[in-house]
């Protein structure tokens, strides 16, 4: 059985073509794995965003976090689940094989830890070898 294919693939942009996964997967198979556990510092993962993970005016991949933060006004929604997201809950990401740190899950949760003014953050690793983990199968 194969991995599902991600259903937006065709509609992503090319920042994000090495960042999001290019197969569906699930998001109760990632938190139900017991990964491990490490603080890493907030700047090494801000770069993330700056890309347009979030959806707006019924379209995905139109908005930064960080266009987020700028304009909260306009991007209420966004905003509101930035700042309700819970801190105490690690970020998940994959650790590629070029040694790069990508988000899985949490990306409200690094911007609110970017807008607290943290140096860093909790995150549960995945590594590369394991993605077949949180696959959605065909």
């Amino acid at each position: 059985m194969s991995r599902e294919p991600f259903p937006l693939l065709s509609e992503l942009p090319p920042e994000l073509k090495n960042v999001i996964l290019d197969f569906h997967w699930d998001v109760e198979l990632l938190h139900s794995l017991d990964l491990p556990t490490i603080e890493l510092p907030v700047a090494e993962l801000v770069w993330q965003l700056r890309l347009p993970f979030w959806a707006w005016g019924g379209r995905p991949f139109q908005v930064t976090p960080l266009e987020v933060a700028a304009d909260p006004e306009v991007y209420a929604e966004q905003y509101a689940r930035t700042i309700a997201a819970d801190l105490r809950y690690p970020l998940d990401v994959v650790r590629r094989p070029d040694g790069r740190i990508t988000i899985l899950d949490g990306v409200h949760r690094l911007l609110r830890a970017h807008l607290d003014g943290r140096e860093s953050v909790l995150v549960r690793v995945l590594e590369w070898e394991e993605l077949d983990a949180i696959a959605v199968r065909c």
